[in-house]
């Protein structure tokens, strides 16, 4: 019972002791990096319902880059956010099509755009 006592002390007091603790002003960020996203507006057409919506997004959220994406069956769209130097919309359509449907339109749009989609 006592080494229960002393451990419980120990892990109590002995863990947040101000001497184990690093101060917000010790710990340094490596460096911020600033990664630039692109939004693109996909037009689809064949969505008929929500399960076509997690399909496309699922496969586009696949692709090495692709930060978000939102699909709606409602307007036949798909919105994404991606790294251009990463990511591509050409795989993107890839998926789409590989999926069974048709990608009528792409066009860049805002990110302010995009995240009011989202």
């Amino acid at each position: 019972m006592r080494y229960l006592i002393v451990v419980f002390l120990f892990l109590t007091f002995g863990c947040n002791s101000p001497g184990n603790r690093k101060s917000s002003t010790e710990v340094k960020p490596s460096g911020t990096v600033n990664i630039k996203t692109v939004a693109v507006e996909f037009s689809i057409q064949g969505m008929s319902c929500t399960g076509c919506e997690q399909t496309i997004q699922s496969g586009i959220s696949s692709i090495e880059g692709v930060k978000q994406v939102k699909a709606n069956f409602i307007n036949g769209k798909a919105f994404v956010e991606f790294i251009p130097e990463i990511g591509d919309t050409s795989r993107m359509k890839e998926k789409i099509t590989g999926s069974g449907y048709i990608v009528s339109g792409i066009k860049l749009i805002s990110l302010d755009t995009l995240r009011s989609k989202f």
